[in-house]
């Protein structure tokens, strides 16, 4: 009976023994399975993170392919803009020292016309004198200056030189003083475009014309005080044009 028992007890020892060992053995089992499932899961977020990293990189050289096209097509946009300015460079240059060459040669011939605009007046029929010799002088003056431009300063000769051709085909009528038989008085002066010169008192009581033969003021026929006076009116434009008849000098003894 003392050996059954202690088969018993050995056997349930055993026993005993052999489930502590299967249930530890299970326990180690779950253990390693929940480590590499653990183990696992971090793999595959280092996974993921990696893949996010790829396509971040990825996506980043894309645009920075994309940009250096950009760069490399806006390069070749300025060189040719470049290649366009150095070529409109030469050529501004070129009429740089064309432009001064010009005005080399302007100068010269733009102080001729003005002396020779100056001797015209001087021997045309003496009206507005005071007017075209002030506009003569200050076209002198002007050659002198240094803030006015040459292409100006031609423009205003070419300007004067319209003026004076203007005179050719109108007429005018103005006051101005004059000395004759050593009095000074004020006159009225019609001017028949460049062929006739002619005068009279406010009262109507001198009447004369300048005679381009002798250079001198003459005084006329009362016969011609009329005619004058119409002028006169016409010129200013307080008559209708008409037909009046005046002298002329032709030229002719």
């Amino acid at each position: 009976m003392v050996r059954k028992g202690l088969s018993n007890a050995i056997v349930s020892s055993l026993l005993l023994t052999s489930s502590f060992a299967m249930a530890t053995s299970t326990d180690d089992v779950v253990s390693a399975v929940e480590s590499k499932n653990n183990a696992g899961q971090a793999s595959q977020q280092k996974i993921d993170q990696y893949s996010e990293q790829t396509d971040s990189m990825l996506a980043e050289y894309k645009a920075v392919l994309r940009q250096l096209d950009s760069m490399r097509v806006y390069n070749n946009q300025l060189e040719r803009m470049v290649n366009s300015q150095n070529k409109e460079l030469a050529s501004l240059e070129k009429q740089i020292e064309q432009i001064d060459q010009t005005a080399m040669e302007i100068v010269p011939l733009t102080l001729k016309m003005i002396d020779s605009l100056d001797q015209f007046v001087q021997l045309d029929l003496p009206f507005q004198l005071d007017e075209r010799e002030k506009r003569i002088a200050s076209l002198r003056e002007m050659m002198d200056r240094a803030d006015v431009t040459t292409s100006e300063k031609f423009r205003r000769v070419l300007e004067a030189y319209q003026i004076e051709e203007g005179f050719s085909r109108n007429i005018e009528a103005y006051k101005a003083s004059m000395a004759r038989n050593g009095d000074t008085k004020t006159y009225d002066f019609l001017r028949i475009g460049r062929t006739a010169l002619f005068f009279q008192s406010p009262d109507g009581a001198e009447t004369g014309m300048w005679n381009k033969q002798t250079n001198q003021w003459e005084a006329l026929p009362e016969g011609y005080s009329d005619a004058i006076t119409q002028g006169l009116r016409i010129a200013k434009k307080q008559a209708p044009p008409a037909l009046i008849e005046l002298p002329v000098f032709t030229g002719e003894k």
